[in-house]
């Protein structure tokens, strides 16, 4: 974003897990949220909400929505989560519960993989070489402890806005689900008992309760634009879970705002880490590694040194050890602070300054560039599956245009469907909000 306006770009990749196996697929992931008025949105993760896709919710709401405006952006958010919650046209109760107990499966699966995870670095060859009840016993009581640590965890978390539901429709939800849910416990923990179930139901409680999002059932919403009163643009991310008791589980996660003060601004969303490092000048997970190292050889170094120095006592050595090594660490912090400011002037700042003055083309441009480099990532990458890829969708919102389309993938041939363009839509005289025609 700029003082010109915002750029929203997004591939077409979509991944499906169907039976274990990974399934790819193209996707619309950029909509307008309004045929009149300067507003996008673009959707992440999950394509769908409760099994309905975001693109039918979105063109729905954005029907409802007709010419009403706001006057600020942050207001159109507030009525999309308003259009979900009660909605039981689009979600019934029934589908409610049901994808309720298809999450309460997810959390017990991931639990089970973490007990199977801690049994094989338990040392299982060895517990294979003892009698069968010998290895049970030692089976169950690792169990107990993922299963309770798990719990020790979710208790942790911060319980859910009240604006979302209050913290009694987790037990609400695990009643009429308990026959379910006891079929899980037995399904995936048919050696736990006591405490082990008690500790289970819990869970199946605050999966509803904490603010905490499964990733299985995150979806996440990228609104973008203009209110009538804002002549700088806006943007709000969310992130939205399931519906429970026809009310919404959701999250917003920020609001940036281009200002006087703050005149450009650039955002990834999902899977950023190309991005970040275009943005930064070193990869994320290559600056954590490098300072987490450059930690412990200093560390290390220190307590190698006072180790080696011949004639002095152990309590001697452990003495100078206790004075050396915070400020040695604090001076290992202070050097990763110096690096992490060094990186800011050197590679985002310049790219921010550019981002300032750029036309509104030229924005559109670059956020399609950004996208490119990190599909040409997925698509280098041996190790990796091509999560990001296919045509890319760009859109640019601005006070006086509106939402245009730059970029745009259509599912059918253009000259076949002229009807699609323009008949039952807003005309260019009617329409304030640019080439809205083309949906």
């Amino acid at each position: 974003m700029n003082r010109f306006g915002v750029a929203l770009a997004s591939d077409s990749a979509a991944t499906v897990y169907v039976g274990g196996r990974v399934k790819f697929y193209h996707a619309d992931k950029l909509f307008m949220l309004s045929h009149f008025h300067p507003v996008g949105v673009m959707v992440y993760n999950n394509s769908s909400l409760l099994g309905v896709p975001w693109e039918t919710i979105l063109k729905m709401f954005r029907a409802q929505l007709a010419d009403k405006c706001f006057d600020t952006l942050e207001e159109y958010g507030t009525e999309l989560i308003k259009y979900l919650n009660g909605n039981t046209a689009l979600f019934p109760e029934a589908v409610q519960q049901q994808y309720y107990c298809h999450l309460v499966e997810t959390l017990f699966k991931g639990i089970k993989d973490g007990v199977d995870n801690a049994w094989i670095e338990r040392g299982s060859s060895t517990a294979w070489s003892r009698d069968d009840e010998d290895a049970a016993s030692e089976y169950k009581s690792v169990q107990a402890n993922v299963i309770q640590e798990s719990l020790k965890e979710w208790r942790q978390k911060q319980d859910v806005s009240a604006d979302c539901f209050g913290l009694e429709v987790g037990a609400e939800l695990a009643g009429m689900a308990s026959g379910k849910i006891s079929d899980l416990v037995a399904k995936y923990f048919p050696s736990a008992d006591g405490a082990d179930v008690v500790a289970l139901n819990e869970l199946a409680r605050l999966v509803v309760t904490k603010q905490e999002i499964l990733t299985e059932s995150l979806s996440g919403l990228v609104i973008a634009g203009y209110g009538k009163a804002q002549h700088f643009p806006v943007m709000q991310e969310y992130t939205l879970g399931e519906i429970f008791k026809s009310r919404l589980k959701y999250k917003l996660e920020r609001t940036e705002a281009i200002t006087s003060k703050r005149p450009s601004f650039i955002r990834p969303f999902a899977q950023s880490e190309m991005v970040d490092t275009f943005l930064n000048g070193v990869s994320p997970a290559f600056e954590y590694e490098a300072y987490k190292e450059i930690y412990e050889v200093v560390m290390a170094s220190a307590e190698q040194i006072i180790d080696g120095i011949p004639r002095m006592s152990k309590k001697a050595k452990q003495a100078y050890l206790d004075k050396v090594v915070p400020p040695s660490g604090e001076a290992v912090l202070a050097a990763v602070r110096r690096l992490r400011d060094l990186r800011k002037r050197k590679h985002l700042k310049p790219v921010l300054q550019s981002i300032e003055f750029l036309p509104k083309n030229e924005l559109a441009h670059v956020a399609s560039s950004l996208v490119n480099l990190s599909s040409f990532q997925k698509r280098m990458s041996i190790s990796e599956d091509e999560t990001v890829g296919g045509p890319i969708d760009v859109a640019v919102i601005s006070k006086g245009d509106g939402f245009v389309w730059i970029d745009r993938k259509h599912y059918f041939k253009r000259e076949l469907n002229r009807h699609f363009f323009g008949h039952g839509k807003p005309t260019p005289d009617q329409n304030r909000n640019g080439a809205a025609d083309d949906e």
